[in-house]
């Protein structure tokens, strides 16, 4: 187990999120006064723990973002996550809102925000065959941004919530190529590429609706294609936060503050999105991260305020079930998971808990169920918020 808090360059200062249920800003004078205690406090059993048997080695590795302006890289080969010499940058004196890896694991792109919370700034970094991070001399300035993902083929696409559009941006022999630009739905907040990066798919917080985009090799042109609208159990449209696919392309997920998950399908022929179900968690559940386990045999959310991991069987046709045991248990640090990863595997879960730390679950991929290992890990700064997965090179 690792048990290192990081102390230095703490902020209690956020960037403002146009569409958070709550502002961050209110939440982080709770964070400083229990970020440097969160790492004693899962380390001396804040919560049950098993200690399974370390999965096979996968050449992989995770990185984690933090507000503070820290990304650190991680290998996992036994199980627990340790950190990459080398694998640490810090965009100094800015604060990181944003980040994404290029899917072959070779770049990383970054949005910061300067000391005055004011200028946005896409920032770019290489990542070498050992995982060592390097800061290059790309920087683009951007406007309101709601989310960004980068394709397969290193399409960097960007959403403008004020505006209602996302632009595409490319990277080659060291320059920024502006693609391709689009209208979306009112308040774009997030986006992910589909695996080929032939797909774009944007998630609206205004109108409850997901924006399909067809895209090509070089981000030169966006095609629309649907403008799927989400099922309404209420009498509001769902307001989508977060967005994300399955492993294998032929599944889709959203999640709303208010408590709601959808789930649907995703056409192999054209890419659309069908077949929604909706699961209602509560009002008070904020829902933000979602994943699937690489398989797509399970779908796992977090509520950021609360704690606690809800997690559901998929059926073949379309059904949503929660998991026995489920939510399982985030300890009892306050809040929940900012971002969570699975390893290649499937029987481990990264959770990153709000303030510095990043916890391990191990999963049954028989069940699903989750339990948490003991094993914890300094996030590299403080403010936690993603963590990606992608494969060494």
């Amino acid at each position: 187990m690792r048990c290192e808090p990081n102390t230095s360059g703490l902020k209690q200062e956020t960037a403002p999120d146009v569409v958070r249920k709550r502002s961050v800003r209110s939440k982080l004078a709770a964070l400083a006064a229990t970020s440097l205690a969160a790492l004693a406090v899962a380390c001396n059993g804040g919560s049950s723990s098993i200690n399974p048997p370390p999965p096979p080695a996968a050449n992989e590795r995770f990185f984690v973002g933090n507000f503070s302006g820290n990304i650190s890289g991680f290998s996992a080969a036994s199980g627990k996550l340790e950190p990459i010499p080398g694998s640490s940058i810090t965009f100094s004196p800015s604060f990181l809102t944003h980040f994404a890896v290029k899917p072959d694991g070779t770049l990383l792109a970054a949005i910061t925000v300067d000391q005055q919370l004011v200028a946005r700034t896409l920032q770019i970094v290489n990542i070498g065959t050992g995982g060592t991070l390097t800061l290059t001399r790309l920087t683009s300035r951007l406007g309101n941004l709601g989310g960004m993902a980068i394709s397969s083929q290193g399409v960097i696409a960007i959403t403008d919530v004020a505006n209602g559009t996302v632009q595409l941006t490319l990277v080659q022999n060291n320059l920024f190529f502006q693609g391709a630009s689009a209208a979306t739905g009112p308040l774009p907040q997030d986006v992910v590429f589909s695996s080929d990066g032939s797909r774009l798919y944007v998630g609206n917080n205004a109108g409850g609706t997901i924006s399909v985009f067809a895209v090509s090799a070089q981000g030169a042109t966006l095609q629309p294609v649907q403008t799927a609208l989400l099922p309404v159990a209420a009498e509001f449209a769902p307001t989508v936060v977060r967005v994300t696919l399955s492993a294998s392309g032929r599944k889709f997920a959203a999640t709303t503050p208010d408590g709601r998950l959808f789930v649907g399908n995703v056409s192999p022929m054209d890419g659309t999105l069908s077949g929604f179900t909706e699961t209602q968690l509560g009002t008070n559940a904020n829902l933000e991260e979602v994943v699937f386990d690489p398989t797509a045999q399970n779908v796992y959310t977090t509520d950021q305020d609360n704690g606690g991991i809800f997690g559901f069987t998929l059926s073949t046709g379309g059904g949503v079930t929660p998991l026995p045991g489920s939510p399982f248990s985030t300890g009892t640090l306050p809040g929940g998971p900012t971002g969570m990863a699975f390893n290649s595997a499937g029987d481990r879960l990264y959770a990153v808990i709000q303030g510095q730390v990043v916890f391990t679950y191990s999963r049954n991929t028989s069940s699903g169920q989750l339990a948490l290992t003991g094993d914890v890990v300094s996030s590299g700064g403080f403010l936690a918020g993603g963590i990606v997965r992608v494969p060494a090179h």
